[in-house]
């Protein structure tokens, strides 16, 4: 079960020589920072909703968590993205893609720190209304080098 302890939020500080936040191109830079920290994966989304039909036509429109595939994959969706409205990416290990997640929901206005029946999360990342990114994880270290690179700082669920 994924349990959430930490949590980043990447807004207009971050992406200060942009225009907006949420944008494809900064969910893209994310994804691709995330794939060399992280172990092997595959992208699983719900929610999405964009400034693009191309949620609808994946179906990742629902509440409903889809598999999207590997990195390349969120990559070139969201090269096709001008900007997130909403959505929910999750990054589960690569061995474990075969778990049952077709039967999890999960909303971006969910909760900070939900949980999931969901195991081997390495990491979830929410956008939120053009306004900003969270970033969950279970794992302190790989928050501590997001923080780090990101220049932002570490909010911790102290009601675990």
């Amino acid at each position: 079960m994924f349990k959430p302890n930490y949590l980043i939020r990447l807004d207009k500080k971050t992406f200060s020589s942009d225009q907006a936040v949420c944008l494809g191109s900064q969910l893209k830079s994310i994804v691709e920072k995330l794939n060399g920290l992280i172990k092997p994966h595959i992208w699983l989304c719900a929610n999405i909703d964009a400034i693009s039909p191309i949620p609808r036509q994946l179906g990742v429109d629902s509440f409903q968590l889809k598999k999207i595939g590997d990195t390349l994959s969120l990559v070139n969706l969201c090269e096709n993205i001008d900007q997130f409205l909403s959505g929910v990416f999750i990054a589960i290990k690569k061995s474990d893609q075969n778990l049952k997640y077709s039967d999890l929901y999960v909303d971006t206005e969910d909760e900070q720190f939900r949980s999931l029946n969901l195991d081997e999360v390495l990491i979830e990342i929410r956008a939120f209304d053009t306004s900003y990114f969270e970033l969950y994880s279970e794992d302190l270290e790989l928050i501590k080098k997001l923080s780090k690179f990101y220049n932002v700082r570490i909010n911790q669920n102290y009601n675990r």
